[in-house]
């Protein structure tokens, strides 16, 4: 038998060294017994690995035999002990149902195992390889839904493709459980399930020659499941569902599924179908999808630990059922704490290496009480760096929010159950005034990013029109007031200017060293000399008592120029 690669040093050796790479402390047991294929790697391999690595899985190669191991002994054990594989995100305190994790134990068996040269071990003695669980590994669906059949071109990259299905029900039912079955795995990266009751995903997909149609970001009505999100991820376990916590799927119903294709260079097939499993009976209490999120991205390029942070205030006492974090191929270390009303705080999710190709949704073992009151941050970092080897633009550019996987998002998404169900209307409502709030604030943000643009290359017209449509989503925005006041300035507008301004500085208290400054720019252009040197020595002792060095000095300088303007 040849002898596979040393991976450590040789014999104990390798495992010392192991011990010490895995944090081990103590007495390392010098190792008496040889490790073999039969009796102590194939346990391993098949309780842990042969969901993916088994023929049609989403992983390259199989390992259900012998010899499949055996050429990657040494691949298998640097793996796992990088703890690369199995691949699981989370860490920290937080624990989960299905957790994909090797123990120390095993990992040091691999290792072991490859430091020998492989041993193959007595083969009848071996555990036989598990049985493939098929699509359907909760058993077979009560409706199964086959999904337009979409051809994937060989060239591109990213492509997001939704499939739109009519769900051929009479009646209302009751959905406990969803399977999605992606078909080819080799080029969907991962999968995402909505309804639509409106019929505007249909008439999308009329529109577009091919079936389906096109964009992350969704142009059609559908939405999750009420208090659901249905996705797939290569690797994820199906869980048995939660009971009495079915949703309602009505007659005229549409299933859109979205799949995250991957192109191979020649074009490929896709062949998924949905499995639906019905309940009995309505649910006894119905949970809520909760996003805390931040469309406020905006990563310069070679940065490399770039935070995106946002948080909700919880209005009722709330059970948190699962956590699904999001980001893109920058995301670095994804983090979602609960900020308890007495001080204390809870871990809801840790992924110190975040890794965009294993997203996964986490059902916690045990629900996570939290009281109403509760603060649920967010805190995600970002790694824009040539050292980061899942960036995909090379050298690094600019990137900001947006729906494909060359721009990046920042989301945290729970499912929790209200205490009470009379909180539920209550949390629905509070849930959606506050995305619709950071929408709007997201787009006065866009327009007056674009108008500071403008405004820098001396279009003033477009600058203007862009701070004007800034504050249509947001009155109170204190930078596109700022923006507008400039931009009349500059025109020759005083009395124009000189209204923004007040507005400006009336939002600020008077306590703004930038909007007495324009205020004052304002009044100087209106032929107000005297008001605009007042306004800005105003303006000056702000800035200065506040260590705004560089605007301090500029207004010194704009102070000279109102004095000889008198």
């Amino acid at each position: 038998m040849a002898r596979t690669r040393s991976l450590l040093a040789a014999g104990v050796g390798g495992s010392i060294a192991l011990a010490i790479a895995l944090g081990w402390s103590g007495t390392v047991p010098l190792a008496t017994t040889t490790v073999t294929y039969a009796a102590d790697v194939a346990p391993i391999l098949y309780g842990s690995c042969a969901g993916c690595h088994r023929p049609g899985g989403s992983a390259p190669f199989s390992l259900l035999t012998y010899q499949d191991a055996r050429s990657r002994a040494d691949r298998i054990a640097r793996a796992t002990s990088r703890r690369a594989m199995p691949p699981w995100l989370p860490s920290g305190e937080a624990v989960f149902v299905g957790e994909r994790r090797l123990s120390d134990a095993q990992i040091e068996t691999l290792v072991r195992w490859a430091e020998a040269g492989a041993p193959e071990g007595d083969l009848a003695m071996a555990p036989a390889p598990p049985e493939s669980p098929g699509p359907w590994p909760l058993g077979t669906p009560d409706l199964v839904l086959p999904v337009p059949r979409y051809s994937l071109p060989a060239e591109g990259r990213d492509v997001y493709r939704n499939l739109v299905v009519p769900i051929p029900l009479t009646e209302t039912r009751w959905v406990e459980a969803v399977e999605l079955s992606p078909g080819n795995r080799k080029v969907v990266h991962h999968a995402r399930m909505m309804v639509d009751t409106s019929g505007t995903s249909r008439a999308l997909d009329r529109e577009d020659e091919a079936p389906g149609f096109d964009g992350m970001e969704l142009r059609s009505a559908a939405t999750n499941p009420d208090g659901h999100f249905v996705g797939w991820t290569p690797g994820k376990v199906s869980l048995p569902p939660r009971a009495g916590l079915a949703w309602r799927v009505d007659p005229g119903t549409d299933l859109v599924l979205q799949l995250h294709l991957r192109t191979t260079g020649q074009e490929e097939e896709v062949d998924a179908e949905v499995g639906l499993y019905f309940a009995d009976r309505p649910p006894d209490r119905s949970p809520v999808i909760l996003i805390v999120s931040s469309l406020m991205i905006d990563l310069p390029p070679g940065v490399r630990d770039h935070h995106v942070t946002n948080s909700y205030t919880l209005p009722v006492d709330v059970e948190v059922l699962s956590v699904y974090p999001h980001a893109h191929y920058l995301g670095r270390h994804l983090r979602g704490v609960a900020h308890l009303p007495d001080g204390g705080t809870r871990q809801l999710i840790d992924i110190p290496a975040w890794d965009f190709n294993w997203q996964d949704e986490y059902r916690y073992r045990e629900p996570l009480a939290l009281p109403a009151g509760t603060v649920i941050s967010m805190d995600f970092s970002f790694d824009n760096s040539p050292e980061n080897a899942h960036n995909p633009s090379d050298p690094p550019v600019r990137v900001r929010y947006g729906s494909t996987s060359n721009d990046e998002m920042a989301d945290l998404i729970l499912q929790v159950l209200p205490r009470r169900a009379a909180d539920r209307a209550r949390l629905v409502s509070d849930q959606a005034w506050t995305i619709e709030s950071e929408n709007m604030a997201y787009m006065a943000y866009t327009a007056f990013d674009a108008g500071s643009n403008q405004l820098a290359e001396g279009r003033l017209d477009q600058a203007i029109r862009q701070f004007q449509e800034a504050l249509q989503y947001r009155s109170d925005h204190v930078g596109a007031l700022l923006g507008l006041s400039a931009a009349f300035a500059r025109k020759g507008d005083g009395p124009s200017s000189l209204v923004i301004a007040g507005q400006a500085v009336s939002l600020t208290g008077r306590r703004n060293a930038g909007a007495l400054d324009a205020l004052a720019a304002a009044h100087y252009v209106a032929g107000e000399s005297e008001q605009a040197v007042l306004v800005a020595r105003e303006a000056l002792g702000i800035a200065t008592a506040g260590g705004e060095q560089v605007l301090a000095d500029s207004i010194r300088a704009r102070i000279d120029r109102y004095r000889g303007g008198r």
